[in-house]
């Protein structure tokens, strides 16, 4: 949270014109809408080629507890808005939902925006701690990899191997899915609109992918990303709206 939050209102707070911001954001969420649609047909063509979970034998007992729980979980229209407004600005960094990090951003950023030069201070304060949280967050992420084998050497010891194989599926289909997405989908945007191989941009990403592999959270490449966005030649506006938003909305390229 404090990363996109930093992030995004430096972004926005560079930005001298909210027309500008708000030309950036339309595309980049009418973007983030398509590539969901494309990336849903696709993980449902391949969820129906595999099949996974066939292999698990689910009772009739676990349906019913299934079927018993989901009205609890659904979440209407209205109820995901208010989900949005935080209670306070503090508990919009502790409520762990990124959507309300998303929207006190956007409002700092446009607040600042409207200040002019008497924001400047506030801006250079919050480049400075932004610049503190990737620092601490780099230091934590040397330990990432090994608490993530921890996890998982736990998880083996405890149910076998075994437990294990009927996972495997799923796991195929989702790599499987995430290929046809990334090399197919990303990779004929790249050529259409940037010329860019996306062969050569996902080596240039590995480091960034393997960090996201072993600690299974991409929030935690974030900084990395952001600044090797910015080395490729990408603008700081369009990096600190586009990345942060793109993570909060399903992480669709």
């Amino acid at each position: 949270s404090p990363i996109i939050f930093c992030t995004i209102v430096l972004g926005i707070g560079s930005v001298r014109k909210a027309a500008k911001v708000g030309a950036v954001g339309g595309l980049a969420l009418g973007y983030f809408l398509v590539m969901s649609t494309v990336a849903l047909a696709i993980g449902i063509l391949v969820g129906n080629l595999l099949e996974p979970g066939q292999g698990l034998h689910l009772t009739e007992s676990v349906r019913e507890v299934g079927a018993a729980q989901a009205p609890k979980a659904s979440e209407s229209t209205v109820d995901f808005l208010l989900g949005i407004i935080p209670t306070t600005l503090v508990s919009a960094f502790t409520s762990e939902k990124v959507l309300q990090t998303l929207l006190v951003a956007l409002l700092v950023g446009f607040a600042l925006q409207a200040l002019g030069k008497s924001g400047e201070p506030v801006l250079r304060g919050i480049g400075h701690l932004q610049k503190l949280v990737f620092r601490v967050l780099s230091m934590i992420m040397w330990a990432a990899p090994v608490g993530a084998f921890g996890a998982m050497a736990a998880v083996v010891g405890e149910t076998g191997v075994d437990a294990l194989k009927s996972l495997a599926v799923i796991m195929i289909g989702f790599y499987v899915t995430c290929l046809l997405f990334v090399v197919l989908v990303l990779g004929a945007l790249l050529r259409l609109f940037a010329r860019v191989n996306i062969l050569l941009l996902l080596k240039y990403l590995a480091r960034e992918f393997l960090l996201i592999l072993s600690t299974s959270s991409s929030e935690s490449a974030l900084p990395r990303l952001i600044a090797k966005m910015e080395h490729l030649g990408v603008s700081r506006p369009v990096v600190g709206i586009t990345v942060p938003t793109g993570y909060s909305f399903n992480l669709d390229g």
